[in-house]
């Protein structure tokens, strides 16, 4: 299954302008069901900048022990353990993360990588929170719709002061 596990402001900012989660601090992720989501995950497909902004913003690299997919078009120096660069395509990848049947892959952050997946019909689940804070700016969601998609509510949850939308699709 290839998931999405995303959160944004009201306004559909998933960072601030200069990159930041600091709107994030107030809610734990724990309180979100976060652990249990991360344990069924086997791999992470980052985009480049997802990648960067982690790296620079985290004193350790949180996700050890779990396979790692950067997609870019340049080379990366500083790969963890058990990484790999992607170059050939959206595309490609969807079709290699099928076809390698892992549990579970997560199209970590990144609006318009996880819109490529939902343009392409690929995302199969989506787990959406949204939480009470307006930046005005900022990172979107979704900034690239190439087509309009819907997707199929599953489930709404609430998570303290936190909107949890499950999303499949249809």
């Amino acid at each position: 299954m290839i998931c999405g596990y995303i959160a944004s402001t009201l306004d559909g900012y998933i960072a601030a302008p200069d990159h930041s989660f600091a709107f994030l601090d107030p809610y734990s992720a724990e309180e979100a069901g976060y652990e249990e989501f991360y344990a069924g995950i086997s791999t992470l497909v980052m985009g480049r900048t997802t990648y960067d902004v982690c790296r620079r913003a985290m004193p350790s690299w949180p996700y050890g022990g779990k396979h790692l997919i950067v997609v870019t078009s340049s080379a990366i120096a500083d790969l963890p353990d058990d990484a790999e660069v992607w170059t050939a395509g959206v595309d490609a990848l969807i079709e290699h993360l099928r076809a390698a049947r892992q549990r579970n892959a997560w199209i970590v952050g990144g609006g318009r990588l996880q819109q490529a997946f939902i343009d392409r019909d690929a995302l199969d689940r989506l787990d959406q929170f949204i939480v009470p804070v307006i930046l005005g700016d900022g990172i979107p969601l979704y900034p690239d719709v190439a087509q309009p998609r819907t997707l199929k509510l599953v489930d709404v949850g609430r998570f303290g002061q936190i909107a949890h939308l499950r999303l499949e699709r249809q």
